[in-house]
């Protein structure tokens, strides 16, 4: 697998983390397009056709209220990789439109550059 042939679109209201995964996976050889909100994301989405989404669970509560939002955005088949700072609570489930997609996995904040990697790894074989 050819990591250049790999875009990857991360999602995330917090300019720092967008910016720190951006550059991590950029360094890792990957094509990185990030974008500040899922509305962004979404018009990015048409022309960058993202192989990964990496997105922040509260930048995508931002558009429940939008009928529009992920549902008419990338192909359910994008594997995504969801971001929280929130522990979930047992049995209780993540609210928003991010669920019509199965996430593959949700990384908890903070985590390692590695740990990202390994995740983007096993994302984009999924």
């Amino acid at each position: 697998m050819v990591k250049s042939m790999n875009r990857i679109l991360v999602i995330d209201d917090d300019i720092q983390v967008r910016e720190s995964l951006s550059l991590s996976l950029e360094s890792a050889g990957y094509t990185v397009m990030a974008a500040g909100t899922c509305q962004e994301g979404l018009q990015n989405h048409e022309n960058f056709q993202a192989s990964l989404i990496i997105v922040d669970v509260v930048a995508m509560e931002e558009r429940v209220d939008e009928p529009t939002g992920l549902v008419s955005g990338p192909s359910p088949s994008i594997p995504m990789i969801t971001l929280t700072g929130n522990i979930p609570t047992p049995g209780g489930t993540v609210k928003g439109p991010h669920q019509l997609f199965q996430p593959i996995c949700t990384l908890q904040k903070p985590f390692t550059v590695d740990e990202l990697l390994q995740t983007v790894k096993r994302a984009l074989v999924h």
